[in-house]
Protein backbone atom coordinates (compact mmCIF):
# COMPACT_ATOMS: atom_id res chain seq x y z
CA UNK A 1 0.00 0.00 0.00
CA UNK A 2 1.37 3.73 -0.41
CA UNK A 3 1.97 4.87 2.56
CA UNK A 4 0.67 8.66 1.10
CA UNK A 5 0.48 11.05 4.29
CA UNK A 6 -1.95 14.07 3.00
CA UNK A 7 -0.01 15.75 5.22
CA UNK A 8 -1.16 19.34 5.60
CA UNK A 9 2.17 20.62 6.61
CA UNK A 10 0.43 22.75 9.17
CA UNK A 11 3.80 23.42 11.24
CA UNK A 12 2.39 26.09 14.21
CA UNK A 13 5.61 27.50 14.36
CA UNK A 14 6.59 30.64 16.05
CA UNK A 15 2.64 31.70 16.77
CA UNK A 16 1.70 34.70 19.09
CA UNK A 17 -0.46 34.10 21.96
CA UNK A 18 -4.20 33.81 21.32
CA UNK A 19 -4.75 35.20 24.85
CA UNK A 20 -7.61 31.86 25.24
CA UNK A 21 -5.15 30.66 28.15
CA UNK A 22 -3.57 31.14 30.99
CA UNK A 23 0.02 30.46 31.29
CA UNK A 24 3.56 31.83 30.41
CA UNK A 25 5.53 30.12 27.49
CA UNK A 26 7.81 27.61 28.58
CA UNK A 27 10.26 27.74 25.49
CA UNK A 28 9.98 23.70 25.13
CA UNK A 29 10.53 24.24 21.73
CA UNK A 30 9.77 20.75 20.77
CA UNK A 31 7.40 19.72 17.59
CA UNK A 32 4.98 16.80 18.07
CA UNK A 33 3.49 14.87 15.36
CA UNK A 34 -0.16 14.35 15.48
CA UNK A 35 -2.29 12.17 12.92
CA UNK A 36 -5.82 12.43 12.20
CA UNK A 37 -8.14 11.37 9.97
CA UNK A 38 -8.75 13.88 6.57
CA UNK A 39 -12.49 13.52 7.35
CA UNK A 40 -11.92 15.65 10.14
CA UNK A 41 -12.37 19.29 10.64
CA UNK A 42 -9.15 21.15 11.04
CA UNK A 43 -9.73 24.24 12.39
CA UNK A 44 -10.50 23.87 15.86
CA UNK A 45 -7.09 21.61 16.29
CA UNK A 46 -5.06 24.46 14.55
CA UNK A 47 -6.60 27.14 17.22
CA UNK A 48 -5.89 24.52 20.36
CA UNK A 49 -2.28 23.77 19.23
CA UNK A 50 -1.40 28.03 18.27
CA UNK A 51 -2.66 28.31 22.59
CA UNK A 52 -0.77 25.17 23.27
CA UNK A 53 2.50 26.72 20.96
CA UNK A 54 1.98 30.15 22.55
CA UNK A 55 1.65 28.61 25.90
CA UNK A 56 4.76 26.20 26.06
CA UNK A 57 7.03 26.72 23.24
CA UNK A 58 6.10 23.61 22.17
CA UNK A 59 5.08 22.92 18.20
CA UNK A 60 2.90 20.67 16.50
CA UNK A 61 2.56 19.15 13.36
CA UNK A 62 -0.46 17.77 11.78
CA UNK A 63 -0.90 14.67 9.41
CA UNK A 64 -4.19 14.05 7.83
CA UNK A 65 -4.45 10.24 6.33
CA UNK A 66 -7.32 8.78 4.19
CA UNK A 67 -10.27 7.80 6.76
CA UNK A 68 -11.95 4.51 7.37
CA UNK A 69 -10.29 0.87 7.09
CA UNK A 70 -7.10 2.52 5.35
CA UNK A 71 -6.40 4.98 8.00
CA UNK A 72 -6.57 1.83 10.65
CA UNK A 73 -4.34 -0.20 8.24
CA UNK A 74 -1.68 2.10 7.57
CA UNK A 75 -1.17 3.17 11.31
CA UNK A 76 -0.93 -0.83 11.59
CA UNK A 77 1.82 -0.75 9.21
CA UNK A 78 3.27 2.02 11.52
CA UNK A 79 3.41 0.19 14.40
CA UNK A 80 5.10 -2.41 12.74
CA UNK A 81 7.58 -1.05 11.44
CA UNK A 82 8.23 1.52 14.51
CA UNK A 83 6.99 4.22 12.37
CA UNK A 84 5.15 5.77 15.83
CA UNK A 85 3.78 9.29 15.63
CA UNK A 86 3.64 11.39 19.07
CA UNK A 87 -0.30 10.94 19.47
CA UNK A 88 -2.85 9.87 16.74
CA UNK A 89 -6.20 9.69 16.58
CA UNK A 90 -8.23 6.47 16.66
CA UNK A 91 -11.39 4.40 16.26
CA UNK A 92 -13.04 4.06 19.95
CA UNK A 93 -13.46 0.73 21.82
CA UNK A 94 -10.53 -1.62 23.87
CA UNK A 95 -10.68 -3.34 20.25
CA UNK A 96 -8.00 -0.62 19.54
CA UNK A 97 -6.15 -1.80 22.70
CA UNK A 98 -5.67 -5.51 21.39
CA UNK A 99 -5.01 -4.50 17.87
CA UNK A 100 -1.95 -2.24 18.72
CA UNK A 101 -0.70 -4.25 21.23
CA UNK A 102 -1.37 -1.59 24.20
CA UNK A 103 0.15 -3.27 27.05
CA UNK A 104 3.55 -3.15 25.04
CA UNK A 105 3.68 0.04 23.04
CA UNK A 106 0.62 2.78 24.61
CA UNK A 107 0.71 4.75 27.22
CA UNK A 108 -1.19 4.13 30.05
CA UNK A 109 -3.83 6.69 31.17
CA UNK A 110 -5.91 4.97 33.98
CA UNK A 111 -5.23 7.22 36.65
CA UNK A 112 -4.65 10.77 35.51
CA UNK A 113 -6.23 13.99 35.70
CA UNK A 114 -7.37 13.81 31.92
CA UNK A 115 -9.18 10.66 32.40
CA UNK A 116 -11.27 11.91 35.57
CA UNK A 117 -12.57 14.79 33.27
CA UNK A 118 -13.50 11.73 31.10
CA UNK A 119 -17.86 11.07 31.79
CA UNK A 120 -18.51 7.86 33.67
CA UNK A 121 -19.80 5.98 30.92
CA UNK A 122 -17.18 6.87 28.06
CA UNK A 123 -14.68 6.11 30.50
CA UNK A 124 -16.21 2.61 31.39
CA UNK A 125 -16.39 1.75 27.92
CA UNK A 126 -12.51 2.50 27.30
CA UNK A 127 -11.68 0.24 30.18
CA UNK A 128 -10.57 -2.91 29.53
CA UNK A 129 -8.95 -5.11 32.62
CA UNK A 130 -8.95 -2.21 34.64
CA UNK A 131 -6.76 -0.49 32.41
CA UNK A 132 -7.17 2.65 30.14
CA UNK A 133 -5.26 3.17 26.93
CA UNK A 134 -6.94 5.52 24.89
CA UNK A 135 -8.36 8.89 25.71
CA UNK A 136 -11.51 9.51 24.91
CA UNK A 137 -12.29 12.30 22.17
CA UNK A 138 -14.98 13.94 20.38
CA UNK A 139 -18.85 13.37 21.05
CA UNK A 140 -21.49 10.65 21.52
CA UNK A 141 -23.03 10.35 18.06
CA UNK A 142 -24.81 8.77 15.42
CA UNK A 143 -25.23 7.39 12.06
CA UNK A 144 -27.90 6.67 9.31
CA UNK A 145 -30.63 8.58 6.96
CA UNK A 146 -29.74 12.60 6.97
CA UNK A 147 -32.49 14.16 4.41
CA UNK A 148 -32.84 17.39 2.83
CA UNK A 149 -36.26 18.79 4.42
CA UNK A 150 -36.59 21.01 1.66
CA UNK A 151 -37.04 17.83 -0.72
CA UNK A 152 -39.51 15.91 1.40
CA UNK A 153 -41.76 19.27 1.67
CA UNK A 154 -41.89 19.49 -1.55
CA UNK A 155 -42.56 15.76 -2.60
CA UNK A 156 -44.82 15.71 0.53
CA UNK A 157 -43.54 13.40 2.35
CA UNK A 158 -42.49 12.58 6.20
CA UNK A 159 -39.58 10.55 7.46
CA UNK A 160 -40.92 7.00 6.66
CA UNK A 161 -42.57 5.12 9.00
CA UNK A 162 -41.51 1.55 7.81
CA UNK A 163 -38.80 0.08 4.82
CA UNK A 164 -41.65 -0.26 1.87
CA UNK A 165 -42.38 3.90 2.80
CA UNK A 166 -38.42 4.41 2.45
CA UNK A 167 -39.07 3.01 -0.83
CA UNK A 168 -41.72 4.62 -1.63
CA UNK A 169 -40.62 8.12 -0.55
CA UNK A 170 -37.41 7.03 -3.11
CA UNK A 171 -39.51 6.58 -5.84
CA UNK A 172 -41.39 10.07 -5.31
CA UNK A 173 -37.98 11.49 -5.63
CA UNK A 174 -36.70 10.07 -8.54
CA UNK A 175 -39.92 10.52 -10.23
CA UNK A 176 -39.33 14.24 -9.44
CA UNK A 177 -35.45 14.59 -11.05
CA UNK A 178 -33.76 14.26 -8.08
CA UNK A 179 -31.11 11.75 -6.76
CA UNK A 180 -33.10 10.21 -4.12
CA UNK A 181 -30.01 8.61 -2.37
CA UNK A 182 -26.31 9.32 -2.76
CA UNK A 183 -23.84 6.40 -2.33
CA UNK A 184 -20.40 7.07 -1.51
CA UNK A 185 -18.94 3.60 -2.63
CA UNK A 186 -15.76 4.94 -4.58
CA UNK A 187 -14.34 6.43 -1.20
CA UNK A 188 -15.35 2.88 0.59
CA UNK A 189 -15.77 4.16 4.16
CA UNK A 190 -19.43 5.77 3.52
CA UNK A 191 -20.65 2.18 1.97
CA UNK A 192 -20.70 0.44 5.71
CA UNK A 193 -23.27 3.20 6.86
CA UNK A 194 -26.07 1.56 5.62
CA UNK A 195 -25.69 -1.47 6.69
CA UNK A 196 -24.60 -0.23 10.20
CA UNK A 197 -27.20 1.54 10.70
CA UNK A 198 -29.92 -1.83 9.17
CA UNK A 199 -28.12 -3.73 11.46
CA UNK A 200 -29.42 -2.10 14.67
CA UNK A 201 -33.09 -1.88 12.68
CA UNK A 202 -33.39 -5.36 11.46
CA UNK A 203 -30.66 -7.33 12.72
CA UNK A 204 -30.41 -6.76 16.51
CA UNK A 205 -34.06 -7.68 16.84
CA UNK A 206 -33.23 -10.73 15.19
CA UNK A 207 -30.58 -12.22 16.67
CA UNK A 208 -30.80 -10.32 20.18
CA UNK A 209 -28.51 -9.47 22.91
CA UNK A 210 -27.58 -13.36 23.14
CA UNK A 211 -26.45 -13.53 19.44
CA UNK A 212 -24.36 -10.63 19.37
CA UNK A 213 -22.53 -12.79 22.30
CA UNK A 214 -22.08 -15.28 20.11
CA UNK A 215 -20.05 -12.92 17.62
CA UNK A 216 -18.36 -12.09 20.17
CA UNK A 217 -17.56 -15.85 21.33
CA UNK A 218 -17.55 -17.22 17.76
CA UNK A 219 -20.23 -19.50 18.39
CA UNK A 220 -22.20 -17.51 15.42
CA UNK A 221 -21.00 -17.03 11.98
CA UNK A 222 -21.88 -13.60 10.32
CA UNK A 223 -23.09 -15.63 6.82
CA UNK A 224 -25.65 -17.88 9.21
CA UNK A 225 -28.33 -14.72 9.75
CA UNK A 226 -30.83 -14.20 7.45
CA UNK A 227 -31.27 -10.70 8.67
CA UNK A 228 -27.83 -9.58 8.01
CA UNK A 229 -27.75 -11.06 4.21
CA UNK A 230 -31.49 -9.40 3.47
CA UNK A 231 -30.11 -6.07 4.82
CA UNK A 232 -27.50 -6.15 2.41
CA UNK A 233 -29.28 -7.34 -0.13
CA UNK A 234 -31.49 -4.36 0.44
CA UNK A 235 -28.30 -2.06 -0.02
CA UNK A 236 -28.00 -3.53 -3.43
CA UNK A 237 -31.78 -3.56 -4.49
CA UNK A 238 -31.26 0.16 -4.06
CA UNK A 239 -29.25 0.28 -7.43
CA UNK A 240 -31.44 -1.98 -9.04
CA UNK A 241 -34.33 0.17 -8.47
CA UNK A 242 -31.71 2.96 -9.51
CA UNK A 243 -32.61 4.66 -6.53
CA UNK A 244 -28.35 5.50 -6.55
CA UNK A 245 -27.20 7.88 -8.42
CA UNK A 246 -26.22 7.10 -12.35
CA UNK A 247 -22.73 5.67 -11.51
CA UNK A 248 -23.17 4.56 -8.07
CA UNK A 249 -19.36 2.81 -8.42
CA UNK A 250 -17.27 6.45 -9.15
CA UNK A 251 -19.48 8.10 -5.58
CA UNK A 252 -17.21 10.08 -3.63
CA UNK A 253 -17.71 11.66 -0.17
CA UNK A 254 -16.81 14.61 -1.26
CA UNK A 255 -19.08 14.93 -4.35
CA UNK A 256 -21.91 13.61 -1.96
CA UNK A 257 -21.57 16.43 0.42
CA UNK A 258 -21.37 18.91 -3.22
CA UNK A 259 -24.64 17.32 -4.41
CA UNK A 260 -26.69 16.86 -1.00
CA UNK A 261 -25.39 20.38 0.02
CA UNK A 262 -26.91 22.03 -3.50
CA UNK A 263 -29.98 20.51 -3.08
CA UNK A 264 -29.80 17.98 -6.40
CA UNK A 265 -29.90 14.81 -3.46
CA UNK A 266 -32.79 13.72 -0.90
CA UNK A 267 -30.84 11.31 1.64
CA UNK A 268 -27.59 10.39 2.40
CA UNK A 269 -26.49 7.36 4.36
CA UNK A 270 -23.74 9.51 6.69
CA UNK A 271 -22.10 9.74 9.76
CA UNK A 272 -22.94 12.95 11.73
CA UNK A 273 -19.57 14.27 11.16
CA UNK A 274 -21.10 15.28 8.20
CA UNK A 275 -22.55 17.76 9.57
CA UNK A 276 -20.06 20.31 10.97
CA UNK A 277 -18.64 19.96 6.51
CA UNK A 278 -21.85 20.82 5.53
CA UNK A 279 -21.93 23.68 7.64
CA UNK A 280 -18.62 24.99 6.54
CA UNK A 281 -19.50 24.56 2.44
CA UNK A 282 -22.96 25.55 2.74
CA UNK A 283 -23.50 27.53 6.26
CA UNK A 284 -25.23 27.34 8.92
CA UNK A 285 -28.75 27.82 7.64
CA UNK A 286 -28.80 25.09 5.42
CA UNK A 287 -27.76 22.58 8.18
CA UNK A 288 -30.08 24.02 10.92
CA UNK A 289 -32.82 24.40 8.71
CA UNK A 290 -32.79 21.94 5.55
CA UNK A 291 -31.06 18.71 7.55
CA UNK A 292 -32.46 15.67 9.33
CA UNK A 293 -32.23 12.94 10.73
CA UNK A 294 -34.08 9.23 10.98
CA UNK A 295 -32.85 5.91 11.67
CA UNK A 296 -32.81 3.16 8.55
CA UNK A 297 -36.30 1.77 8.82
CA UNK A 298 -37.15 -1.94 9.07
CA UNK A 299 -40.27 -3.56 7.60
CA UNK A 300 -42.34 -3.33 10.41
CA UNK A 301 -41.46 0.11 11.78
CA UNK A 302 -39.29 3.47 11.84
CA UNK A 303 -35.94 1.16 13.35
CA UNK A 304 -33.88 1.83 15.74
CA UNK A 305 -31.19 5.10 15.77
CA UNK A 306 -27.81 3.74 16.12
CA UNK A 307 -25.22 5.41 18.04
CA UNK A 308 -21.44 5.58 17.66
CA UNK A 309 -18.77 6.10 20.72
CA UNK A 310 -16.44 8.84 20.76
CA UNK A 311 -13.07 8.50 19.46
CA UNK A 312 -9.75 8.12 21.24
CA UNK A 313 -6.20 9.33 21.40
CA UNK A 314 -3.50 6.88 21.30
CA UNK A 315 0.34 7.92 22.37
CA UNK A 316 2.75 5.85 22.00
CA UNK A 317 4.88 5.29 24.74
CA UNK A 318 7.98 4.91 23.22
CA UNK A 319 8.64 7.88 21.87
CA UNK A 320 11.40 10.63 22.96
CA UNK A 321 8.93 13.12 23.78
CA UNK A 322 5.93 11.01 25.51
CA UNK A 323 6.28 13.17 28.37
CA UNK A 324 5.42 16.56 26.63
CA UNK A 325 2.96 14.26 24.09
CA UNK A 326 1.17 13.70 27.63
CA UNK A 327 1.22 17.40 28.42
CA UNK A 328 -0.07 17.93 25.09
CA UNK A 329 -3.15 15.75 25.77
CA UNK A 330 -3.51 17.36 29.41
CA UNK A 331 -3.63 20.77 27.55
CA UNK A 332 -6.45 19.23 25.16
CA UNK A 333 -8.90 17.98 28.00
CA UNK A 334 -9.03 21.14 29.49
CA UNK A 335 -11.65 23.21 29.66
CA UNK A 336 -10.48 25.97 27.45
CA UNK A 337 -9.29 24.14 24.81
CA UNK A 338 -12.84 21.69 25.20
CA UNK A 339 -15.15 24.99 24.46
CA UNK A 340 -12.28 25.15 21.09
CA UNK A 341 -13.52 21.87 19.93
CA UNK A 342 -17.38 21.58 21.21
CA UNK A 343 -18.18 24.99 19.32
CA UNK A 344 -16.78 23.37 16.05
CA UNK A 345 -17.66 19.83 16.03
CA UNK A 346 -21.74 19.88 17.55
CA UNK A 347 -22.81 16.58 19.39
CA UNK A 348 -23.28 15.00 23.05
CA UNK A 349 -19.88 15.79 24.77
CA UNK A 350 -17.68 13.25 26.69
CA UNK A 351 -16.17 15.65 29.25
CA UNK A 352 -17.70 16.60 32.55
CA UNK A 353 -18.44 20.34 32.44
CA UNK A 354 -18.34 20.50 28.62
CA UNK A 355 -21.07 21.96 26.86
CA UNK A 356 -22.21 21.91 23.25
CA UNK A 357 -24.72 23.29 21.48
CA UNK A 358 -26.66 20.29 18.59
CA UNK A 359 -27.30 20.46 15.53
CA UNK A 360 -31.36 20.09 14.67
CA UNK A 361 -30.46 16.36 13.25
CA UNK A 362 -28.99 15.71 16.15
CA UNK A 363 -31.45 16.65 18.48
CA UNK A 364 -33.58 14.35 16.26
CA UNK A 365 -31.26 11.34 17.28
CA UNK A 366 -31.80 12.25 20.86
CA UNK A 367 -35.36 12.07 21.20
CA UNK A 368 -34.92 8.84 19.63
CA UNK A 369 -32.64 8.11 22.86
CA UNK A 370 -34.94 9.60 25.56
CA UNK A 371 -37.23 7.16 24.43
CA UNK A 372 -34.94 4.17 24.38
CA UNK A 373 -35.15 3.92 20.71
CA UNK A 374 -31.48 3.58 20.38
CA UNK A 375 -28.45 1.00 19.79
CA UNK A 376 -25.01 1.36 20.11
CA UNK A 377 -22.99 0.38 16.51
CA UNK A 378 -22.19 -3.26 16.66
CA UNK A 379 -19.19 -3.11 15.65
CA UNK A 380 -18.66 -1.20 18.61
CA UNK A 381 -19.77 -3.73 20.33
CA UNK A 382 -17.38 -6.66 19.64
CA UNK A 383 -13.60 -7.17 20.20
CA UNK A 384 -12.97 -8.71 16.19
CA UNK A 385 -13.55 -6.45 13.29
CA UNK A 386 -15.52 -6.46 10.31
CA UNK A 387 -12.07 -6.50 8.77
CA UNK A 388 -12.07 -4.96 4.97
CA UNK A 389 -15.38 -4.39 4.58
CA UNK A 390 -15.71 -1.39 2.90
CA UNK A 391 -13.65 -2.97 -0.11
CA UNK A 392 -15.76 -6.20 0.42
CA UNK A 393 -19.10 -3.71 -0.72
CA UNK A 394 -17.54 -2.06 -3.35
CA UNK A 395 -16.58 -5.90 -4.63
CA UNK A 396 -20.57 -7.12 -4.14
CA UNK A 397 -21.93 -3.38 -5.65
CA UNK A 398 -19.96 -4.43 -8.58
CA UNK A 399 -20.52 -8.07 -8.83
CA UNK A 400 -23.79 -8.23 -7.07
CA UNK A 401 -23.18 -11.45 -5.14
CA UNK A 402 -24.31 -11.17 -1.49
CA UNK A 403 -23.57 -14.22 -0.33
CA UNK A 404 -19.75 -14.17 -1.84
CA UNK A 405 -19.80 -10.64 -0.04
CA UNK A 406 -20.86 -12.21 3.30
CA UNK A 407 -18.39 -15.46 3.45
CA UNK A 408 -15.70 -13.00 3.18
CA UNK A 409 -16.40 -11.23 5.63
CA UNK A 410 -17.43 -14.10 7.90
CA UNK A 411 -14.00 -15.11 7.24
CA UNK A 412 -12.36 -12.06 7.89
CA UNK A 413 -13.86 -11.66 11.20
CA UNK A 414 -13.15 -15.07 12.04
CA UNK A 415 -9.15 -14.74 11.06
CA UNK A 416 -9.22 -11.60 12.62
CA UNK A 417 -10.16 -12.61 15.67
CA UNK A 418 -7.74 -15.67 15.98
CA UNK A 419 -4.90 -13.11 15.37
CA UNK A 420 -5.68 -10.62 17.97
CA UNK A 421 -5.70 -14.37 20.13
CA UNK A 422 -9.38 -13.58 20.84
CA UNK A 423 -11.18 -16.33 23.57
CA UNK A 424 -13.44 -18.78 21.00
CA UNK A 425 -11.37 -18.34 17.59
Amino acid sequence: MKRTHLVLAVLLLGLVSTGLFAGGKDEGGKTLIFVFKNTTTIAPYEKIFAAYTAKTGNKVEIQALPAGEEFGQIMTTRFATKDYPDVFEMDPGTKQYIKFKAEETLYEWTSTAVIRRVLDSTREFQTLNGKIFGVPWGTNNNLGVYYNKEIFAKLGVKPPKNYADFLATCAKAKAAGFIPVYEAVKTGWPAQIYSLGAWTSTVDPAIGDAGVLGLEKNTLRLNAIPAFKKVLEQQLALKTLGYYQTDVLAGTYEEQQELFGTGKVAMIFQLANVLGLLEQKFGAPFVNEKVGYFPVPDEKSSGIATLYAPGQFLVPKSRPNVATTVDLVDFMTQKDSLDIYYTANKGIPIYKGAESVLYPAQEDTLKLVKAGKAKMNVQNRLSSSFTDYPKILQQMFISGNVTEALDTLDTNYRNTGKARLLPGF
